[in-house]
């Protein structure tokens, strides 16, 4: 259900393509995980909910749904283009109506953005913020 809003808003915004890599013509922004093998940093990666709790009413169904957006860029010695994009992610889906197929928007919270810079066992070289898209809305 949120998948494709989710996409559409981020895809859609020129100033966040810019920031992003391309991935088959388009911004590197991927709805699967993981991210496809022969991607290049900057992407984005939003894949399935963190969580799915009911928002009903005596008289209608809905749904509250948390969903991570995790943004990555090379680790280069500056957080600089991985915090724009995070905050430019965030810009696009605080408080801001999404068209979701079958579903009328209620509200959207984003929390974030927080580091998940790579490390351990993951690559030093790669940035990454992570932010959680809170998600109300009713059943048409």
């Amino acid at each position: 259900m949120l998948t494709q809003a989710i996409y559409d808003r981020l895809a859609g915004d020129g100033e966040l393509g810019g920031m992003l890599a391309d991935y088959n013509g388009s911004p590197a922004i991927f709805t699967t995980e993981p991210a496809p093998g022969d991607a290049v940093l900057p992407y984005i990666v939003t894949a399935g909910e963190v969580a799915q709790a009911p928002f009903d009413t005596k008289t209608s169904l809905g749904r509250n749904v948390l969903r991570d957006v995790r943004c990555y860029a090379p680790g280069e010695g500056s957080a600089v283009l991985v915090e724009a994009i995070a905050e430019r992610v965030r810009f696009l889906l605080h408080r801001q109506p999404l068209s979701i197929a079958g579903f009328d928007w209620v509200i959207s919270d984003v929390a974030g953005p927080i580091a998940a810079d790579e490390g351990g066992g993951g690559s030093p070289d790669v940035y990454g913020r992570i932010l959680t898209l809170s998600l109300m809305a009713q059943e048409i």
